[in-house]
C-alpha cells in the first residue's frame, strides 16, 4: 500500500474551527545539549510574516497538495477534494503577480486521476504527474501554454498496473527527469532530452534493488545543481550526481516516509513525513552518504520541511492534523525550533520558497475569494541572531556565529566560571568588531584548578554574549574541571 501524500489523510478546511484550543505542542525527540537561549524573542528578532492569499477555486476545501516557485512572481500549485481525500481532483492554480491574484484551471483528458506534484519552468511550461484514483491514464501530463490545454507523454509509460508516477523534474525546457515506483523489480525512472517528447528508461543496473516493499512517494525529493535525491517509504534516500543517469542509495537513521531538502550538495535534513507521526529528523554534511537523527528542541510540525535558498541555515516546518498545526522555524539546520505564533492552530501543507525567504505554504480554501494558500514575506528590516558553542578538552572553545540575515556589530562575548576549588582565572572575554552572516569568532580558555562536584558544587560556565544592535544570547552549562582538563557535562 502507497501514501498518497504527505496532506491526503488531513481533514478539510472546516476543522479549523473545530480544532480544541487546547495547548497541544507536537512531540519532539529527546533534548539536545548545550541549546542556546536568546535574550530577545528569536520572533521578535526575526518577525517575518504570513499572509493569507485566496487560491480562486470555486469549490470549498480544495488543499494544496503541492507549490512549485518559479520565481517571486510566478507560481504553480495543484489542488485536492479535501472533502474526499481520495477523489480524483485534476485541479491547478497559478499566480503571475506574486499571488495577488491566482487564477484556477483544470488538467483536461486526465479524468479520474490525481496530480502527485507540478513543476513549472516559466508562465507557460508545466509537467504534472499524474496517477490513478479511479481510472483514467496515468503519467507525465504537459502544458506549454499556462494550463490552458494538457496532453499526456506516452514515452513515459507507467503503463503497468502497479506503476505510480511519483516526480517530475525540469533543469530547461528541454532536459528532464521522472520517477515512478519500482515495476519489474526497479524503480520507473526516466529521462528525456527533448521536452518529455521523448522518454527514455534508466537501465535496471543503473539503480540499486528496491527493499520489499519499497516505493517512492509523490513530491519527496530536492535537486541541487546536477544531484537529484528521492525519499522512499522504508527510510532510504536514492540519489543521482548526472540528472538521474546512475544512482546510488543511502539509508538514513530513520524508517518511514522521507522527504529530503538539501542546503547544497553536501548539507541536507530529511523529514519522516510518515501520517500519524511525530516529526523525526535527520541531517547529512556529506551528500546522504551517512545520517545522524537530530535531536532538536521546540514544535517541528510534519506536513512539510524546507530550506530557504539564500539563508545561512534556515528551515520551516509546516502542521495540518489535529494538534499539530501551524509553521515553526529554525535557524540552525533544525536543532532548534520555534512557532510563528500568529500561525498556530492553522492548517498549513506543501511549500515552496525562492531567494529572499518569499514563499507560499498550501492550506485550505472556503471559497473562490478565500483562503487556500499563506504567502511568506521576510522581516522588513535583516536582524543579526547570535548563537553559542562550547567544546571542551584542554581548556574549552566557544564559538559565537550569525545565523541571522543581519550583520552584527561591536560583538562581545563573556565568559565566567563559578564554583570549584582554586579555579583560576574565572573569566575570559573576546570580541569581534563585525560579524557578517554566517560568520563566527573562538574565544579560548585555560582554566586551572579543580571543580569534580565532590566537596563543592560542580563548577558552571556561563557565556554571555551581545551586539549593538540589541541583540544577544547566553549559555549556561555545567563542567567537570581537573587542571587543564575540562568536561562539558
Amino acid at each position: 500500500m502507497k501514501i498518497l501524500n504527505k496532506t491526503k489523510m488531513l481533514v478539510n478546511a472546516s476543522v479549523v474551527v473545530a480544532i480544541a484550543l487546547a495547548f497541544l505542542m507536537p512531540v519532539s525527540a529527546a533534548p539536545a545539549q548545550n541549546q542556546v537561549s536568546y535574550k530577545k524573542d528569536p520572533n521578535m528578532m526575526f518577525r517575518s510574516e504570513w499572509i493569507e492569499q485566496a487560491t480562486g477555486f470555486v469549490d470549498a476545501s480544495r488543499g494544496i497538495d503541492y507549490v512549485h516557485c518559479v520565481d517571486e512572481n510566478i507560481v504553480w500549485a495543484v489542488a485536492y477534494d479535501g472533502t474526499s481525500t481520495q477523489a480524483p481532483c485534476q485541479e491547478f492554480t497559478k499566480t503571475i503577480n506574486g499571488g495577488d491574484l491566482w487564477t484556477p484551471g483544470f488538467i483536461n483528458g486526465a479524468d479520474g486521476l490525481r496530480s502527485a506534484m507540478i513543476f513549472a519552468l516559466d508562465v507557460n511550461k508545466a509537467w504534472v504527474p499524474m496517477y490513478a484514483a479511479s481510472g483514467g491514464v496515468q503519467g507525465i501530463y504537459y502544458t506549454s501554454n499556462g494550463g490552458s490545454t494538457w496532453a499526456r507523454q506516452t514515452t513515459a509509460l507507467y503503463s503497468d498496473p502497479a506503476s505510480f508516477p511519483n516526480c517530475v523534474h525540469f533543469w530547461d525546457e528541454n532536459i528532464g527527469w521522472c520517477m515512478g515506483d519500482p515495476i519489474g523489480g526497479y524503480f520507473e525512472i526516466y529521462t528525456t532530452i527533448d521536452g518529455g517528447v521523448t522518454w527514455t528508461r534508466v537501465p535496471q543496473a543503473d539503480i540499486p534493488t528496491p527493499l520489499a516493499g519499497e516505493w517512492g512517494v509523490v513530491g519527496y525529493y530536492d535537486v541541487i545543481g546536477d544531484t537529484i535525491w528521492f525519499g522512499t517509504n522504508v527510510g532510504r534516500v536514492y540519489k543521482s550526481i548526472d540528472r538521474g543517469l546512475h544512482w546510488t542509495v543511502a539509508q538514513t537513521t530513520l524508517s518511514a516516509y522521507i522527504n529530503p531538502t538539501f542546503k547544497d550538495a553536501n548539507h541536507g535534513v530529511v523529514i519522516d513525513l510518515n501520517a500519524g507521526a511525530v516529526a523525526y529528523l535527520a541531517e547529512t554534511s556529506d551528500g546522504g552518504t551517512t545520517w545522524s537523527t537530530i535531536s532538536y528542541t521546540g514544535p517541528c510540525y510534519d506536513s512539510d520541511l524546507i530550506y530557504l535558498p539564500g539563508t545561512e541555515n534556515m528551515y520551516i516546518s509546516t502542521g495540518a492534523a489535529d494538534g499539530k498545526s501551524g509553521a515553526s522555524y529554525s535557524l540552525d539546520g533544525g536543532h532548534s525550533w520555534n512557532d510563528y505564533a500568529e500561525q498556530y492552530d492553522l492548517q498549513m501543507m506543501s511549500m515552496d520558497f525562492v531567494e529572499g525567504k518569499i514563499g507560499w505554504a498550501g492550506a485550505f480554501n472556503t471559497d473562490d475569494v478565500t483562503g487556500g494558500i499563506w504567502k511568506h514575506l521576510p522581516a522588513a528590516e535583516p536582524k543579526p541572531v547570535l548563537t553559542i558553542s562550547i567544546v571542551g578538552g584542554k581548556g574549552f572553545t566557544v564559538t559565537v556565529k550569525n545565523i541571522g540575515d543581519g550583520e552584527a556589530t561591536d560583538v562581545t562575548c563573556d565568559i565566567t566560571i563559578a564554583g570549584g576549588l582554586f579555579i583560576n582565572p574565572k573569566t575570559f572575554n573576546g570580541n569581534q568588531a563585525t560579524l557578517g552572516v554566517g560568520a563566527n569568532f573562538t574565544v579560548t580558555g585555560a582554566p586551572k584548578g579543580i571543580g569534580l562536584g565532590l566537596l563543592k558544587p560542580m563548577p558552571t560556565i556561563t557565556i554571555d554574549v551581545n551586539c549593538t544592535q540589541g541583540i544577544g544570547a547566553t549559555k549556561t552549562i555545567g563542567a567537570k574541571i581537573f587542571f587543564s582538563k575540562v568536561t562539558l557535562q
